[in-house]
């Protein structure tokens, strides 16, 4: 079973420093599933997190240079982490940074397909991560990624996975935001996800990342509308027992009929329209 596991920053980040513990034991978890048949695939944040500790900042510079250069110096470190941290259970891993616009064209598009299948194949762990060296919107105002939510449903979308985990550090589809309100209502399962559903979400983000709820829905949209199931859960719970449907989660149903993702839509990625930012078309990255 192919699955997508997103790790956004405000898991794996402690006020710009890395968590290391939780990282640790949710790598064995990852490694729990692999070893059961499972095959991984994680798109996780962090590399700007990791820079701040390495420079020992304690809060996330605005200019986009100094962003830039924190998530190169902080991308070797998180590496390193899930490097060794695998070994340990002694499974390989490998490093995928991509762009928006590796998904603009279709000769990209097959090789990070090829690539990723052979990873897959052979029991490696891709980790798929943005690269910010060579692409610095995700920084600036169109945030075309917003905290990789967006990359982890192109992701999901081109491989075909059997399913997609979005970890955050909420349960899942609130009602109202739960940090503000107690009383706000967890939503269990979203058969489609439509206008009404996206104004449930929290316009709330984390000051280490990008992303809200919005931009999960987003992604849960492009996810669900490829007919795969996407759960959005806390990241402090056990992913099998996530999977096991044991604690709170929001479960999106993927939808019996996919919808068809036009090639020339991928045109939003390229920058008029930011892919999860507002209203916006779908991308095909069918090949």
């Amino acid at each position: 079973m192919k699955i997508l596991i997103k790790i956004g920053s405000a898991l794996i980040s402690d006020s710009g420093r890395i968590n290391y513990q939780w990282l640790k034991s949710k790598v064995k978890e990852i490694a729990g599933l692999h070893n059961q048949g499972y095959r991984p695939i994680i798109v996780s944040s962090g590399a700007v997190a990791a820079g701040m500790e390495i420079e020992n900042l304690t809060h996330r510079p605005k200019e986009t240079l100094k962003l830039q250069l924190l998530a190169g110096e902080g991308q070797i470190r998180l590496m390193k982490h899930y490097k060794d941290l695998f070994m340990a259970h002694g499974i390989f891993v490998a490093q995928v940074l991509l762009t928006h616009h590796n998904f603009a064209e279709k000769a990209e598009i097959r090789t990070i397909k090829l690539i990723m299948n052979a990873y897959l194949e052979q029991g490696t762990i891709p980790i798929v991560n943005e690269n910010d060296l060579v692409n610095k919107e995700e920084f600036e105002y169109k945030r075309v990624f917003t905290d990789n939510d967006i990359l982890a449903g192109l992701v999901a979308t081109l491989l075909k996975v059997d399913l997609a985990v979005i970890l955050t550090d909420v349960d899942g589809l609130y009602l109202g935001d739960p940090k503000e309100n107690r009383d706000a209502r967890l939503i269990e399962e979203v058969e489609s996800i439509d206008a009404g559903i996206i104004r449930m979400a929290s316009k709330a983000t984390n000051p280490l990342g990008l992303g809200g709820m919005s931009s999960k829905l987003k992604a849960a949209e492009m996810i669900t509308g490829a007919g795969i199931n996407t759960i959005v859960a806390n990241g402090r719970y056990d992913i099998s027992d996530i999977l096991a449907n044991r604690v709170k989660r929001t479960l999106f149903k993927g939808l019996k009929k996919e919808k068809n993702y036009e090639t020339d839509n991928l045109k939003e990625l390229r920058g008029a329209q930011p892919l999860g930012c507002g209203s916006h078309s779908r991308a095909d990255i069918k090949i």
